[in-house]
């Protein structure tokens, strides 16, 4: 009997072995083969290049398989409570991007470069005659820290912020602090972003910067919040933990759509002024409802030209660069940027935007 379940083992060996063998062969027959005979020469053959490159020729001959890096990804998660190289686990149900935690290469030069943006931004605004108020959004590791279950946080990460403030307390920038006092439970659990509780605290602390700028607005906005519906957050996807069971996997957070809508005194064919305040950020600012609940507090409309991915400037560098007219009648602009980002490598609109300056 021990002979016959060997014998049947070793028949579903080979079954799987041998397709997957001449899969694997046939693709490396076709296109692949090219940067495996460009890398077989001289000194590559000797420190292991070409194999290095087979190795990644043959992982890409393998088909994917979503539901097994699915059920991986929730098992490498709940036993060794390892989210991937992009993510960190914190508490159970907790996960942080590694950006903001980890130490960056380059990453003083970075923010050094970045603040000579930021008061060239100034002076742009100031030659046009307008307002500009800037927002640093808090890192989630430093407002969450009870879902973080002590995760180290690198020197380099722990003094960004005090490093912003330092290097812009003489540039003459008005700044607005939500950061201090920002609910501890502000943040999503499974996302980057904050969550409605945060939006609303920062959207009305700004509105608070505003008004005193502006003074009050004389526009009725009305916000609606939904019931609260599942979200797979981005740090889910990011992890591949938003294709694990729920038994391996963190559960989803909870969040309601936020809407709004202006009502207007006026008939439908009277014109309307374009917006005074304009909002220029990343996604936080497309996130959670902050838009919504900062035109509530504000009692007036706010112009949205932010954009996902924007990074520290990558929205402002674009109007300034490429677009400039859309300020055209603008009172205040809010540049809101992401803490965490202060440190990322320099994009090719920022070094332009700079004069190629490093």
């Amino acid at each position: 009997m021990a002979d016959l379940f060997r014998t049947i083992a070793t028949l579903g060996f080979f079954a799987l072995i041998f397709p997957g063998f001449g899969f694997v062969v046939a693709h490396l027959a076709g296109p692949a083969k090219e940067p495996i005979v460009a890398a077989a020469h001289g000194k590559n053959l000797i420190d292991g290049r070409v194999t290095a490159v087979v190795d990644k020729q043959v992982v890409g001959a393998l088909p994917g398989t979503p539901a097994l890096d699915g059920l991986m990804a929730g098992l490498t998660y709940l036993v060794l409570d390892d989210a991937g190289p992009q993510v960190r686990a914190g508490c159970p149900g907790w996960l942080f991007i590694t950006e903001e935690i980890a130490f960056q290469k380059g990453g003083d030069a970075n923010l050094a470069a970045r603040l000579k943006i930021a008061a060239k931004v100034r002076d742009v605004m100031k030659a046009r005659g307008v307002e500009m108020l800037v927002m640093p959004v808090p890192d989630k590791i430093s407002v969450s820290r009870d879902g973080s279950c002590g995760l180290p946080v690198s020197r380099q990460a722990q003094g960004r912020l005090a490093a912003w403030r330092a290097g812009t307390a003489d540039l003459g920038l008005q700044q607005v602090d939500v950061i201090t006092g920002f609910p501890a439970d502000g943040y999503l659990r499974t996302d980057t972003h904050w969550n409605s509780a945060g939006a609303r605290y920062a959207a009305e602390k700004l509105a608070a910067a505003i008004t005193a700028r502006l003074g009050p607005g004389s526009e009725k906005v009305e916000v609606t919040v939904g019931a609260p519906q599942p979200r797979i957050g981005d740090l889910m996807t990011l992890s591949g933990l938003n294709r694990s069971y729920t038994w391996s996997g963190p559960a989803p957070d909870m969040q309601g759509e936020v809407s709004s809508r202006i009502i207007r005194s006026g008939g439908l064919l009277d014109d309307v002024p374009p917006p005074s305040v304009v909002l220029i950020g990343t996604s936080f600012s497309l996130r959670s409802g902050f838009p919504d609940f900062l035109a509530a507090a504000l009692s007036r409309e706010v112009g949205q030209k932010s954009r996902e991915g924007g990074a520290f400037a990558g929205a402002m560098l674009e109007i300034l660069l490429n677009n400039p007219h859309v300020l055209d009648g603008t009172r205040l602009v809010v540049w809101e940027l992401p803490v965490r980002t202060l440190t990322y490598p320099l994009t090719e609109a920022e070094r332009r935007f700079l004069g190629d300056e490093k």
